[in-house]
């Protein structure tokens, strides 16, 4: 009697006990010994301006400084998709808080107390500070060169402009849906920079051989195989000349994609005067606040156009993108948002611009979600608007405009089938949504609200993912998959592919941390595709794998590979009545029936890339498939908000999303709770607040305010469905990012329904739900502040 299947099976995580027990070894926990040095960086206090003058004299005369280090001494300038980021300013600072100098000392202490020391004279220009000012022509400009900056074809900035990145959709005649419709409404709803929040700052250590000037960086990054591509590009390396190590690390959500502060520390590691010793940096928690990835703030604006049955017919959308003072990864979210222009309904005619725009502050990036909280923060606060202003339930609204199976997206990319009506449904459902109940609290009100989520994995049409799986002698595996494991839980899935292919225990399966010296090749640890990529590319490292040992044992038995299986580690073959376990021969080879010894290691290896994506035409965005596919969702909300202080509770929020096949279900309860919360704290309390001057006014977690145990939704229900993917291992889609993405608007669409009026702008704070409500009492019906 065969085992049950590991794919879907319920099982613990794996490397969860290290974590607990606090022996997992952190880049930070790495022991370097006398020789390790430390650095500091000397940051900017104004938002934009020239560097006149750097004073680093007092600063040499600490005990144990080495070195202080310049942007001039090597202006070298960096980017994944648009290369316009320095590691430490030259000539001009861009946003306060940036890098202008670097302290290299023997001890953390005295590079601190070297960068106090180091004094910096500017000559302050003008700043601008909000994106849609940013836009507006004579605004100062953040970078007056962009027109010199390379760049990937599908970034396509607007030199002379604020403008790093315009992404455009042109489909059907959008005037003609206009004058078909009844009514038109346009809104618009807004959101500030919002941070990461990881547990884990930003850390790493660089070192240079003197010798053969190798380079080998161990770093808190996502991606190990970005950090070194962009670092050998830079730098004018072969690949092999650069090793990427990535320990655990301590969450991520996208704000340790691509190069953070790898760039700064290797400033150190190349000097001359450093000599090959290795060099850590590693940043506070208000330098990672003050300096860091961030989400980009957004401003949503729709217009749409409905027919007295609800049918929409036309929508035009401009999502401005805040991306600070560098676009060079903040430049694919907001590609990601317009290729998703129409949410998750069916618009025949749509236009939609989204814009990436410098401002002088600190630079967007990835985050989970990656584009879509931030066209879905208002769009689907539009549907929800539109919806009562017909008398149409929303839920009813939305089920009318669904874009079923086979209907083309705003790219013209056809939709794959999905159960997003069913999770509807079932959403409005578990949050009685069609009950109008009481206030559990006295004296407050309630209200229940629903969102739609969709996302595609936002990656290059050549992203690529390759594993590698050794059978070792007492049959235990080795799998080597470069995908980083930051809380997801994808070696835990990973083992569970294995498991089920080569038919081992899933407790002698072992994922090992990235290191580009070892592991094959994979793109990057976002867009919510390591179980879809990476886990094609593990599956078929198996069945090589397998094909490999049933072909030496058929020949060692002497049967046909077809009569032979493996189960729990044990080799049989029925037939015969033969059966053993796998042991060294796997590694040591068979020896056959004539006397010769045959085999070796068997070692199996897998490759995938996605064979049909084509990138969307520039001034279209059309394209017959622009992405491998979409996982959708929808989130319910229950919640009562206090009318006298504004604060609210939630006393139930459901997330259902169809992912295709859950492999790791466990994972995906998680995933779906975890994004869940992340969600909430977003939209109740996070955001990133500057005074005039572009100084960070909460740069700490003592006023930048996340969503505590205490905060945590009275009840919190997790379900999906499953409609395979065509083209996946076992029919699964990603879920990793999309249980944040609905829970703003949803939440927004609640409290519209508790209050009778709109909030315009998030999170959605208490001192902004009171105001709300007061301005409610007036008869108001939005409220922008």
């Amino acid at each position: 009697m065969g085992r049950d299947s590991m794919i879907g099976a319920w099982v613990k995580r794996v490397y969860d006990p290290e974590k607990a027990a606090g022996t997992l070894k952190y880049t930070d926990d790495l022991n370097f010994g006398p020789e390790l040095l430390h650095a500091k960086a000397v940051r900017s206090t104004i938002a934009c301006g020239r560097i006149v003058n750097i004073d680093y004299t007092e600063a040499l005369k600490v005990p144990g400084v080495v070195k202080v280090i310049l942007g001039k001494d090597r202006p070298i300038r960096c980017g994944i998709y648009l290369k316009d980021r320095v590691p430490i300013a030259v000539e001009k600072v861009r946003y306060l808080g940036e890098p202008v100098a670097l302290v290299v000392a023997e001890s953390e202490d005295a590079a601190e107390e070297g960068a106090q020391r180091v004094k910096v004279e500017y000559e302050e220009e003008e700043a601008v500070f909000d994106p849609v000012e940013a836009m507006k022509e004579g605004a100062p400009l953040v970078h007056p060169d962009l027109g010199n900056y390379e760049r990937v074809s599908f970034v396509t900035p607007e030199p002379g402009t604020n403008i790093a990145q315009h992404f455009k959709i042109r489909r059907g005649d959008i005037e003609k849906g206009f004058e078909e419709a009844d009514h038109i409404l346009e809104e618009s709803f807004s959101c500030p920079q919002i941070a990461h929040a990881f547990l884990e700052t930003h850390n790493c250590i660089c070192q240079q051989d003197p010798v053969t000037q190798e380079i080998t960086v161990w770093t808190s990054a996502q991606s190990a195989f970005t950090v070194r591509e962009i670092i050998a590009k830079t730098l004018n390396l072969p690949l092999n000349k650069v090793r990427v190590i990535t320990p655990p690390i301590g969450g991520g959500f996208g704000g340790k994609a691509g190069v953070t502060v790898e760039g700064l520390c290797l400033m150190a590691a190349l000097d001359p005067d450093i000599k090959g010793r290795p060099v850590k940096l590693f940043i506070s928690r208000e330098e990672v606040l003050l300096s860091s990835w961030v989400r980009q703030g957004w401003n949503t604006k729709v217009k749409m156009g409905v027919k007295k049955d609800g049918t929409i017919t036309a929508m035009k959308v401009e999502v401005i993108f805040d991306t600070g003072a560098s676009a060079e990864y903040g430049v694919n979210p907001v590609r990601s948002a317009g290729y998703t222009s129409n949410g998750c309904y069916y618009v025949p005619n749509i236009w939609s611009d989204t814009y990436g725009v410098y401002t002088n502050k600190p630079f967007g990036g990835a985050y989970r979600g990656f584009g879509l909280p931030e066209l879905l923060g208002g769009l689907e606060l539009v549907v929800d608007t539109v919806a009562h202003r017909l008398n149409i339930d929303p839920v009813e609204f939305r089920l009318k405009n669904l874009i079923k199976p086979g209907l083309p997206m705003c790219t013209g990319t056809p939709i794959q089938p999905h159960a997003l009506e069913t999770i509807i449904k079932k959403v409005a459902e578990k949050i009685n949504y069609y009950k109008n109940e009481p206030p559990i609290r006295k004296g407050w009100k309630r209200g229940k609200g629903i969102a739609l989520a969709i996302k595609a994995p936002a990656m290059p049409a050549d992203a690529s993912s390759s594993a590698v799986v050794e059978i070792l002698g007492d049959g235990s595996v080795k799998l080597l998959a470069a995908t980083m494991d930051m809380g997801q839980g994808a070696y835990t899935a990973y083992a569970q592919i294995v498991s089920e292919e080569l038919g081992v225990p899933i407790d002698k399966v072992k994922c090992y941390y990235p290191d580009t010296a070892s592991h094959p090749y994979d793109w990057q640890t976002v867009a919510s595709r390591s179980l879809w990529s990476m886990g094609m590319a593990i599956k078929r490292a198996c069945e090589d794998a397998k094909k490999q040992l049933l072909a030496l044992y058929a020949e060692y038995w002497q049967c046909k590979p077809e009569e032979i299986s493996i189960d729990n580690g044990i080799v049989r073959c029925a037939r015969l009545g033969k059966e053993e376990p796998i042991d060294e021969k796997v590694q040591n080879g068979f020896k056959m029936p004539d006397g010769k010894l045959k085999g070796g290691p068997i070692i199996g290896r897998g490759q995938f890339t996605p064979p049909d994506v084509i990138y969307p035409d520039l001034e279209t965005g059309q394209s017959p498939k622009s992405v491998v596919h979409f996982t959708v969702g929808a989130v319910g909300v229950d919640l009562e908000a206090d009318p006298s202080t504004g604060e609210v509770v939630i006393n139930k929020i459901v997330g259902g999303y169809d992912l295709g096949k859950a492999i790791s279900p466990f994972n995906v309860k998680c995933q779906i709770e975890g994004g869940t919360v992340q969600g909430v704290s977003q939209v109740l309390y996070e955001g990133m607040y500057y005074d005039a001057q572009g100084r960070l006014l909460n740069p700490d977690f003592t006023d930048y305010k996340i969503a505590t145990t205490m905060d945590v939704p009275w009840e919190i229900e997790s379900f999906w469905e499953e409609t395979p993917e065509e083209l996946s291992p076992y029919g699964n889609r990603g879920v990793g990012e999309h249980p944040m993405i609905a829970v703003g608007p949803a939440i927004g669409n609640a409290l519209y329904k508790a209050l009778g009026i709109r909030i315009h702008k998030q999170p959605f704070t208490r001192e902004r739900v009171y105001m709300a409500n007061k301005a409610a009492e007036k008869g108001e019906e939005d409220f922008w502040d």
